[in-house]
């Protein structure tokens, strides 16, 4: 793969050197989250030479979006992206706006930037819409615009016009982008819930395993640490099943109320429910000319799914229905010339009697891929999943797999585009690199321009239950809370998992866990929600993060501050800001603050301050100015950094500064008072 990454540098120093990283290896983004070899290999370092003084911006890039504002009918998203190269900040007394002209686009909602320090940059959304005649999905030459008082640029890009169709290409799919519902949502509620929670049990400490993995744990056979194989024996013995489990697969205490409920206080926007997993039971139904291995056809006898995504509809119908599925079956017979690893194929063997067990529900297809996979994708498609979250990958061979997950994908995309709904795919569907990707119990630790999702139980380590694991062990309140501030500050979003007992309900702890980090989430939201990660960094230490919009920078300390809180990092603020608490007792609460003499930034943190907050204590510097007017529902006010980062990169750019007066701004650190550079280093590299 080929990464184009921008960095930055502090201009206020001179360059002597520039270290890269040594890399060997990659995060854990391969088949179920395996780590994957990598090696760094440099093609190309740029430097970006500032202005000499005033406030100057620079368009580095501009090119259109597939992906339109929230709430308005399919208001394209142009995506601009500014750099101050001057030596003076960008406030809001500038009044900057960002507009996109040409003949086939009309801008309707300018993008906005309210405060840009010198060496910073902002991505902002424009929105527009075709002009009369002009043809949705065509393209021509379009200029993004940036003025404000005293503050020009420009740059001319190969534009799309409008929405168009998606084709079942590589090409094309890759494309396809994060809808901004998703990229500010933010945080999801992951449910594991099959056949695999009746055993409910994947051990318990150091030996723990996914709970929802034991029928292929305890089948593999008695090797010495096979501590799965002799739990099933001497539970249930040598002649008791894996499908016998289905009778007691009841969902009779099941309310899906009490969970979209649930999701819903624990401040979460979407959730991704188990349609099935790799044991091949479906929680919704399908035609019995393709299976009968599902929760209608056998026990408990009803569409799970279905009654989930109607709950969610009829109670919180803020939050988006989403769905993971597996391609891969385990032990189906006829996916037998296509398993690999993990995923064999073919009927099991009981292992301790060593006959070939008999798959319930199973009916003979010709072409696994065609006949069972993709007709299930479709039904998902139908019922309004508005992820799909694959697992594994469909397993037919590279070519094959490309083909079938990109036809799909064509389908999918286009089919809720003309309904106006916005919908995904990850990285874990076949062939295609989907829209996002997905470290499992793992997150990254640094900015992913590349939208990713981290998902983990609230179990140690199983996403379904496990009835081994001690209620101390669940992930606790300040554990969800300060992970969701970590991943959000890097661009990721988190998937908080699950794992019901097989009656329907939700492990105590859980619950109460999920509710009290959900206060939090909800008084705090403006600081996680509808925010964009920061380009100089994401953190300072192990114990600061920023996130940013539009109106305000934030601050999140993730253990109580001391009476002093100094952030080294050049965070854009000047003097005579007003810092505030977000969130808590004391929300709207002004903070002491002033510059120090070497640029840091202090906090003076009240005892009152610090008691009348628990988990994280957050801390806002208001820009001031206009509001983002692209949020629309839940869109942010700049990108997630898409697949298509490198398209319509702007050329024959043009721009002009002229100094600005810093007027009412004030006191700045020394050191960024005379900057003499914008250093942007821009690497390219590929990954093997």
């Amino acid at each position: 793969m080929i990464y184009h990454s921008v960095n930055w540098l502090d201009a206020s120093k001179e360059i002597t050197s520039i270290q890269l990283p040594n890399v060997t290896k990659g995060a854990n983004t391969g088949v179920g989250g395996k780590e994957q070899d990598a090696r760094l290999h440099i093609f190309a370092v740029s430097l970006v030479p500032a202005k000499p003084s005033g406030v100057s911006l620079e368009i580095e890039r501009a090119r259109s979006t597939q992906t339109w504002i929230e709430g308005t009918n399919k208001t394209q998203i142009v995506q601009v992206k500014v750099n101050n190269v001057g030596t003076e900040w960008l406030l809001a007394k500038h009044g900057v706006k960002i507009t996109v002209d040409s003949p086939g686009l009309t801008t309707v909602v300018p993008g906005v930037v309210n405060r840009l320090r010198p060496g910073d940059q902002a991505t902002v959304n424009v929105g527009v819409v075709n002009t009369k005649g002009t043809a949705e999905g065509s393209s021509g030459e379009a200029t993004a615009l940036v003025t404000g008082d005293g503050v020009n640029a420009s740059a001319t890009f190969n534009a799309t016009f409008g929405i168009g169709d998606f084709e079942p290409t590589y090409d094309s799919i890759y494309s396809h982008e994060p809808a901004p519902w998703y990229t500010n949502g933010k945080y999801g509620i992951f449910i594991h819930w099959g056949v695999y929670a009746v055993p409910g049990w994947g051990d318990v400490g150091e030996h723990e395993q996914y709970a929802e993995w034991y029928w292929r744990f305890y089948s593999t056979g008695p090797f010495e640490d096979n501590r799965f194989y002799k739990y099933n024996l001497e539970t249930y013995g040598a002649n008791h099943e894996y499908d016998d489990f289905i009778q007691n697969f009841t969902a009779d205490a099941w309310d899906p109320k009490e969970w979209v409920d649930l999701f819903a206080d624990a401040g979460a926007q979407y959730f991704t429910q188990v349609s099935k997993h790799h044991d091949g039971y479906a929680l919704f139904d399908i035609p019995a000319n393709i299976t009968t291995r599902t929760s209608v056809a056998q026990f408990p006898h009803r569409n799970l799914l279905q009654e989930l995504f109607d709950a969610a509809d009829q109670y919180q119908p803020h939050l988006h229905k989403t769905t993971y599925f597996s391609p891969p079956e385990w032990f189906h017979p006829d996916y037998k010339s296509l398993g690999f690893s993990a995923w064999p194929g073919g009927n099991a063997t009981n292992p301790y009697t060593n006959k070939t067990v008999p798959y319930l529900g199973y009916v003979p297809v010709n072409d696994y891929v065609q006949d069972l996979i993709l007709p299930e994708m479709r039904i998902l498609a139908e019922m309004g999943t508005e992820i799909l979250w694959c697992d594994i990958g469909i397993g037919s061979g590279p070519d094959a797999d490309q083909l079938a997950g990109a036809t799909f994908a064509a389908k999918y995309f286009n089919d809720n585009a003309a309904k106006g709904k916005q919908v995904l795919i990850n990285n874990r569907c076949g062939g295609i690199p989907g829209d996002f990707d997905t470290p499992e119990y793992a997150r990254y630790e640094s900015v992913q321009v590349r939208k990713w999702e981290s998902n983990l139980g609230m179990d140690p380590f199983s996403y379904g239950y496990n009835r081994a694991t001690p209620d101390d062990q669940y992930l606790k309140p300040r554990d969800i809370v300060v992970s969701l501030i970590d991943i959000v500050s890097k661009n990721g979003n988190f998937l908080l998992d699950v794992g019901p007992t097989a009656n329907g309900t939700i492990v105590q702890i859980e619950q109460d866990n999920l509710r009290a980090a959900g206060k939090w989430i909800k008084s705090h939201g403006e600081a996680i929600f509808n925010t964009n990660y920061w380009f100089v960094t994401a953190e300072e230490g192990d114990t600061i993060r920023f996130t940013q919009n539009a109106n305000a920078f934030y601050i999140s300390a993730l253990y109580a501050p001391n009476d002093t809180l100094v952030i080294d990092s050049p965070v854009p603020y000047v003097d005579g800001d007003e810092v505030t608490v977000v969130g808590g007792q004391m929300a709207g609460t002004v903070v002491p603050s002033e510059l120090l003499s070497n640029g840091s930034l202090q906090l003076t943190v009240t005892e009152e301050i610090k008691n009348a907050d628990m988990y994280a204590w957050v801390f806002k510097i208001s820009f001031g100015g206009v509001e983002d007017g692209t949020i629309g529902g839940t869109a942010s006010m700049s990108g997630s950094g898409g697949n298509s980062s490198m398209s319509g990169s702007g050329s024959n750019a043009t721009s002009s500064g002229v100094e600005a007066s810093t007027g009412g701004a004030g006191k700045r650190a020394p050191e960024w008072v005379n900057l003499g550079a914008l250093l942007l280093l821009a690497v390219t590299f590929y990954m093997l």
